[in-house]
C-alpha cells in the first residue's frame, strides 16, 4: 500500500524541480533554503547558499527600496543583478513575495537569468520613464481605468506610488480625477473609444494631501489583432502651475483693464501707421466717441487740430525712429465731438517688440483744459494785485519778525524799494529810525492782537525821502482761527498832509493878519482920536484890510473844495455844520447851502443812528482826542479823521471831520483776502491728497512688490502653501488698491456732476443679505455680521448703486475699525415713506474732538491713521445719501464703538413729487 503524500511533500517536490531559482531568505538577508535551480544559477552546490547574506549573490538588495523594505510583493518593471560565485554579474528577472511563518517574517525569492536584449532594452524603457518629467502609464479602457503600468513620477504628482495602484483594487486613476471635471473627462475618452483614435485632456486630481492639482493628457487607444480597443496608453503632465500662471495672467490682464477704464487719466496706444490700436474709457469720454468707433481710426488726422498735426506727427516719427529719451512730456489740443477742443498734457512711453524695436507708443494724458483756465485767472488776479494804485504787502504772521512775504508794484512806486529787498524783511525799515510815533505803538498794539488799524504814520522812501503812508493792516485767519498772515495797504497822502500843513498855516497866517488888522485899526482910532486924521483915509485902510480877509478865505475854501475824494466838514460846540467842502459832495449830490449853519439834528440825510454816533464822535474831538474810524454811506466806503479846532484864546471851539473815499482800496483788500484763502484751501487740499494718495498706495504696492518676489524665490516643489499665502495678500492689496482707485473715481464724479439718480424698484432685504454675503470675505477672524429686520420683506424704490455703495462703505469701516471676534449689526426699519438703516460696531469709536469734520473730504480721526483709507469714503457716503433725499448721521463713544445711521424715502419718485407739491 502506497504512503499518503502529504502537501509538504508536494510543496517539497514543487520548491525542488523548479526551473526558476526559489530562495527563502529572513528578516535580516541571511539564506534559510535555496533549490537546486537557484544554486546552479549562482554557480554554488548544494547547500553551500545556507545561512549566506543575500548580498553574496544579489548585491543590489539594499539599493533597491522595495527590497530593502521586504514588506511588499515586487512585480513589473524593477530589475536586479545577480552575482555568479567567480563574481561574474548577470542579469535578472525576480520576483519577491513577504510572508509571515511562525511569527517571522520571511521573503520568498524567485528569480531567472533575463534575456540579454530584453533586459537591455527593458532597462532603456525603464530609465527613459523615470527621467521623464510626466506620467506614462498604461490602463485598461473600461472605467474606473485601473492602471496596468504607471511610471514613478505618480509619486511626485499624485503622492500616489505605482505600487500602490497595483495592489490595492480600489486605488484607480479615476477615483483621483475632480468630481466637477469628470463628466467632461469621460465623454471626451468615450468619443476617442468610438473613433479609435487619440485624446487630449485637462482636469484637475484632487492628491492624497487632498492638494488640487491640474494635469494635462495625452493619449490614445490600443487595438487588438482585430481592430479592438482593449487598451490606454499615454502621458499624463502636472500643468498646476502653468495654469496657476494663465489665470494670474488673465487676472492681470483684467485688472490692468479695469485700471485703465477707472484711470481719470487718458490711455492710447498708437501704431505706426498712425492708427489707434487700444484706448481707454477716460478718452472715450473725453472724446464724446464711443472706444470702438476710435479704434483703427488715424489719430493725428481725426483727432489734432489741423494747425498742430505737422507738429505732432514729427514728434511721433521722432518717437518711432527711437531719436527721443521717452518719458516726454508736452501740450496739445484734441478735437471732441461736436468741434470742442481739450488741452491735454501728455506723457509717452515707447511698446518695443523681442528685438527692441519700438512698434508702437503709448501715451496717458491729463485734461488740464480747466486747469489752465484757472492758471489764466490767477494770473489776471495777480496782475490786477500789481495794477492796484495803492502799495500792498503780505507778511507771515507765524514767524515772530513778520516777515514781508509779497509785495506789489504800487509799493516799490511808492517806497523805491524793490521786491528782492524787502522780501523777509520787517517793515519797520520803513521808519527809517523815525520810530518815535504814538501811531507805531498803537500798530503794534493792533498786531500784537490780531486786530486790523488804520494809521497815519511818517515813512520814508529808498532815497530818504519823507512820505505819509495812510496804513490799513487786515489780519488773515484761517479755517481754525489760526492767525496766519498780514495784509498791509499803503496810500501815499503826503500830498494831502502838505495841503493840510499849508492851510493850517494859511489860517495862521490869517489869524495873524487879522490881528495885526486889528491891532492897526487900534492905532488908526487912537490917532484919529489923536490927531483928527481923515474919515477918508480910514476907510480905504478898512476896505484894503477886508480884501485881503476875503482873499484868505477865498483861498482856505478853494483848497477845502478841491479836496480829493472826500469831505471837509467842521462843527461846534452846538453840533451845528458850520462849514462843509470837497470833491465827494458832487458824487453824493450834497449841496453847501443845504447844509452849512444847520443843526445835525435837521440834516436829513443823516438816519437816527449815525446823528448819535455823529454827536458823539463831536463831543470826543472837542475834548482834544483824534478819533479814526471807517464808515459806509451812499455804498461808499470813507475812512474818517477828527481833530479839534483853536480860537485865538487856544480854547477848542471847532471839530474837524476829513471824509476820505477809500471804497476802491477796500475792494482790493476783499478780494485779495477772498484770493488768498482760496488758493490756501486749494494747496491744503492738494497737500492733503497727495499725503494720502502716495501713503495709501505706496503701502500695498510695497506689499505687492514683497509677496511677487518672495513668489520668484519659492518656486520649488512642497512650498505651494508659502506661494499661495503670498498670492493671497497681493490679491488682497490689489483689492483694497481698487477701492482706493474707485473712491477717487466716486469723488471725481461727484465733483464734474456726472452722478446721477437712477430709481428702480427692489426687495431691500434680499438686497441687503447679499451685501452681507459679499462682505464674507473681508472679515477677520471671529467677526460677524447680524442683520436684523422689523419686516421680513420691505419692497423700495431707490437707486441700488448708490445704496450698494453707501453700505459697503459703511460695513467695510465696521469690519476695519473693529476686532477679530466683535459681532457687526445691520438693523432695518421702515414704514409708509421712510426706510431706517443702522450699522453698529464695538470697534474703537471716533474721539470726539475729531467728530466735527468726519464727513469732509481727506479727513480722518487722530486715532484712525494706523488702519488703511483714504478720507473719501464717508464723504462720498454723505453726498450719495444726499442724492438719494437722504440724510446720514452717528453717535460714537471712544473705545465703544461707533452707530451710523441712514435715512432714505422708501420711494424717491413719491419724495421728489411731495416736494415739489
Amino acid at each position: 500500500m502506497n504512503e499518503k503524500i502529504t502537501n509538504s511533500d508536494l510543496f517539497q517536490s514543487i520548491f525542488e524541480s523548479s526551473l526558476a531559482g526559489l530562495i527563502v531568505v529572513d528578516q535580516n538577508g541571511f539564506v534559510l533554503t535555496a533549490n537546486k535551480s537557484a544554486e546552479q544559477m549562482f554557480g554554488y552546490v548544494e547547500g553551500e547558499l545556507l545561512q549566506q547574506d543575500i548580498h553574496l549573490i544579489i548585491p543590489d538588495w539594499k539599493i533597491n527600496a522595495l527590497a530593502a523594505e521586504m514588506n511588499e510583493i515586487v512585480v513589473g518593471p524593477n530589475q536586479f543583478y545577480g552575482r555568479e560565485k567567480n563574481g561574474v554579474k548577470f542579469p535578472i528577472d525576480i520576483r519577491i513575495v513577504p510572508t509571515v511563518l511562525k511569527g517571522q517574517s520571511l521573503k520568498v525569492i524567485y528569480c531567472k537569468r533575463a534575456d540579454n536584449p530584453v533586459f537591455e532594452s527593458d532597462r532603456k524603457f525603464r530609465t527613459l520613464v523615470t527621467n521623464v518629467a510626466g506620467i506614462v502609464y498604461s490602463c485598461s479602457i473600461a472605467k474606473p481605468w485601473s492602471m496596468e503600468f504607471i511610471s514613478e513620477a505618480s509619486k511626485t504628482i499624485s503622492g500616489y506610488a505605482p505600487d500602490q495602484f497595483y495592489v490595492n483594487s480600489k486605488l484607480n486613476w479615476g477615483n483621483l480625477i475632480h468630481p466637477e471635471d469628470l463628466p467632461q473627462v469621460e465623454s471626451e475618452l468615450d468619443r476617442a473609444l468610438m473613433e479609435k483614435g487619440s485624446y487630449q485632456l485637462r482636469y484637475r486630481i484632487i492628491t492624497s494631501k487632498k492638494e488640487i492639482k491640474w494635469i494635462w493628457e495625452h493619449g490614445s487607444c490600443i487595438m487588438d489583432e482585430n481592430g479592438i480597443p482593449y487598451r490606454r496608453e499615454g502621458f499624463m503632465q502636472d500643468y498646476t502651475e502653468l495654469k496657476t500662471a494663465e489665470h494670474a495672467l488673465v487676472m492681470e490682464k483684467k485688472l490692468l483693464r479695469q485700471y485703465m477704464d477707472t484711470s481719470p487719466s487718458m490711455f492710447l496706444v498708437i501704431n505706426k501707421d498712425h492708427t489707434v490700436q487700444l484706448v481707454n474709457k477716460r478718452t472715450s469720454e473725453i472724446l464724446g466717441i464711443e472706444q470702438d468707433a476710435i479704434l483703427n481710426k488715424n489719430w493725428f488726422k481725426e483727432f489734432i487740430p489741423k494747425r498742430k498735426q505737422n507738429q505732432l506727427i514729427q514728434l511721433f516719427e521722432s518717437i518711432f525712429e527711437d531719436k527721443l529719451d521717452l518719458p516726454n512730456f508736452h501740450e496739445n489740443p484734441i478735437v471732441a465731438k461736436g468741434g470742442q477742443e481739450h488741452l491735454i498734457q501728455w506723457s509717452n512711453a515707447a511698446l518695443r517688440n523681442g528685438n527692441n524695436e519700438i512698434i508702437a507708443v503709448v501715451s496717458s494724458g491729463l485734461d488740464i483744459t480747466e486747469n489752465k483756465l484757472t492758471q489764466e485767472t490767477l494770473k489776471i488776479r495777480n496782475r490786477a494785485l500789481e495794477a492796484v494804485g495803492n502799495g500792498i504787502i503780505i507778511v507771515d504772521a507765524q514767524h515772530p519778525d513778520l516777515p514781508i512775504i509779497y509785495s506789489n508794484k504800487a509799493f516799490t512806486r511808492i517806497t523805491g524799494y524793490g521786491a528782492d529787498e524787502v522780501l523777509g524783511r520787517n517793515c519797520r525799515f520803513l521808519q527809517n529810525g523815525d520810530r518815535n510815533q504814538p501811531e507805531i505803538a498803537f500798530m503794534s498794539k493792533a498786531i500784537g492782537h490780531g486786530s486790523s488799524c488804520r494809521v497815519l504814520i511818517r515813512n520814508y522812501s529808498k532815497d530818504g525821502i519823507l512820505f505819509w503812508n495812510d496804513l490799513f493792516i487786515t489780519p488773515l485767519y484761517d479755517q481754525d482761527q489760526k492767525l496766519t498772515h498780514f495784509i498791509g495797504v499803503l496810500n501815499d497822502v503826503t500830498e494831502i498832509q502838505d495841503a493840510k500843513r499849508k492851510l493850517e498855516e494859511y489860517a495862521q497866517v490869517l489869524e495873524d493878519k487879522v490881528e495885526e488888522r486889528t491891532r492897526e485899526v487900534q492905532t488908526t482910532v487912537e490917532k484919529l482920536v489923536s490927531t483928527n486924521l481923515n474919515l477918508e483915509d480910514q476907510m480905504i485902510e478898512t476896505q484894503r484890510a477886508q480884501r485881503k480877509a476875503n482873499l484868505s478865505r477865498a483861498l482856505f475854501t478853494a483848497i477845502a473844495h478841491n479836496f480829493p475824494n472826500g469831505v471837509i466838514m467842521v462843527f461846534n460846540s452846538d453840533y451845528e455844520l458850520v462849514y462843509v467842502e470837497g470833491e465827494e459832495m458832487d458824487r453824493i449830490n450834497i449841496k453847501k447851502s443845504d447844509f452849512e449853519g444847520i443843526p445835525i439834528d435837521d440834516i436829513p440825510v443823516f438816519s437816527k443812528i449815525q446823528i448819535k454816533k455823529i454827536k458823539s464822535d463831536i463831543r470826543k474831538t472837542l475834548r482834544g482826542g483824534n478819533i479814526s474810524f471807517e464808515v459806509d454811506f451812499h455804498d461808499q466806503c470813507y475812512a474818517v479823521n477828527s481833530t479839534p479846532l483853536y480860537s485865538d484864546e487856544k480854547k477848542i471851539m471847532w471839530a474837524l471831520f476829513v471824509y476820505n473815499n477809500v471804497t476802491e482800496q477796500k475792494e482790493v483788500q476783499h478780494k485779495l483776502e477772498r484770493t488768498i484763502m482760496v488758493e490756501k484751501e486749494l494747496n491744503e487740499l492738494k497737500s492733503r491728497f497727495i499725503t494720502i494718495a502716495s501713503h495709501e498706495f505706496r503701502t500695498p504696492l510695497s506689499a505687492i512688490l514683497s509677496s511677487a518676489i518672495l513668489i520668484g524665490k519659492q518656486n520649488e516643489p512642497g512650498k505651494e502653501d508659502r506661494r499661495m499665502k503670498h498670492v493671497s495678500r497681493i490679491r488682497t492689496n490689489v483689492r483694497d488698491l481698487v477701492v482706493i482707485l474707485n473712491d477717487f473715481l466716486s469723488l471725481s464724479k461727484l465733483e464734474e456732476g456726472k452722478v446721477s439718480v437712477k430709481p428702480q424698484s427692489f426687495e431691500l432685504i434680499q438686497f441687503l443679505k447679499m451685501l452681507v454675503d459679499e462682505m464674507e470675505p473681508n472679515k477677520k477672524e471671529g467677526q460677524d455680521i447680524v442683520l436684523n429686520y422689523s419686516q421680513p420683506s420691505i419692497s423700495v424704490c431707490l437707486d441700488p448703486k448708490l445704496l450698494n455703495h453707501i453700505i459697503i462703505n459703511l460695513l467695510s469701516n465696521a469690519i476695519k475699525y473693529s476686532m477679530e471676534g466683535q459681532i457687526i449689526g445691520l438693523e432695518v426699519d421702515a414704514n409708509d415713506k421712510e426706510l431706517f438703516i443702522h450699522v453698529k460696531d464695538q470697534g474703537i469709536g471716533i474721539p470726539k474732538a475729531n467728530q466735527k469734520k468726519l464727513f469732509e473730504r481727506f479727513y480722518r480721526a487722530e486715532n484712525a491713521t494706523n488702519f488703511q483709507g483714504t478720507g473719501l469714503g464717508l464723504n462720498i457716503v454723505k453726498q450719495y445719501t444726499g442724492l438719494l433725499s437722504g440724510t446720514v448721521g452717528f453717535k460714537s463713544k471712544l473705545g465703544k464703538g461707533s452707530t451710523f445711521s441712514l435715512k432714505l424715502p422708501i420711494n424717491i419718485n413719491e419724495y421728489e413729487k411731495d416736494s415739489i407739491n
